[in-house]
């Protein structure tokens, strides 16, 4: 019995010691106001373009579904920690956040999915934390104001899937910056920009419902990508810099 138990306890830290590896991603660069990019090893801007992304159809985030999710039990105990640079971007983002919500309903009408953009996924709180420690409130605005109309341009979209009677649950990822990005097993070439913002339906058969709307409304250059996570959220690719989708294709 107690060989067995040992077993168990090895396999068990077998498990995390792999998880905690493959969350020491490299970090992508942060945009700020003045299209300066500031880099994880450097408190310096440096000027630079976006890399490109190479199309995968893998290359989305692991689906957050509601439940207890496996990052949850093993992240905030070996998340990469973000630097005092990245932080500080942070920061400058979240003391934003009453411009951006009053720039949002101002040009869509909606106060409720507009608070919601600016509120990290409810699932991953433990690894945000962990990410960037207690006294972090649990909040993302992008501080290059350039890409807020990424995020109204979704919320626009939102509104309308409701208006034909497709119904949203959640808003539940915006702008999410490296390491959290790497740290909930994110893409690295669209959310750390702000050009996505991820949806989650009430239930499949609204999901489905959407993504056919969304496919159409894609052909017709309101968006660039669209990801299927198999659950019942979707990713709104607005502004991606890779107009591709994943998961499942549009007609």
């Amino acid at each position: 019995m107690t060989l067995l138990k040992n077993f168990e306890r090895t396999v068990l830290a077998l498990t995390v010691g792999f998880f905690l590896l493959g969350c020491q991603g490299q970090t992508q660069p942060l945009i700020l106001d003045n299209g300066d990019i500031v880099t994880d090893d450097s408190s310096q801007a440096i000027d630079s373009t976006l890399p490109d992304v190479a199309v995968d159809e893998h290359d989305h985030e692991h689906a957050h579904d509601d439940g207890l999710n496996f990052e949850e039990i093993i992240f905030p105990y070996g998340c990469t920690r973000a630097s005092s640079t990245q932080i500080g971007v942070v920061k400058t983002g979240n003391a934003k956040v009453d411009k951006f919500v009053s720039g949002c309903v101002s040009a869509t009408g909606s106060t409720k999915w507009c608070q919601q953009l600016t509120r990290p996924n409810p699932s991953s709180k433990s690894t945000f934390t962990c990410t960037y420690g207690s006294t972090m409130p649990h909040q993302l605005v992008h501080p290059d104001e350039a890409t807020w109309k990424n995020a109204y341009q979704a919320v626009k979209l939102v509104s309308e899937l409701e208006k034909m009677g497709i119904a949203v649950y959640q808003i539940y990822n915006w702008w999410r910056p490296e390491p959290y990005n790497a740290n909930v097993g994110g893409a690295a070439g669209r959310h750390p920009f702000g050009t996505s913002v991820d949806v989650r339906f009430s239930t499949m058969k609204d999901m489905e419902k959407g993504h056919a709307q969304l496919c159409k409304w894609r052909k017709a250059g309101r968006l660039r990508a669209l990801g299927y996570y198999g659950s019942t959220g979707l990713h709104f690719g607005i502004g991606d810099k890779t107009a591709n989708t994943w998961g499942k294709g549009c007609p």
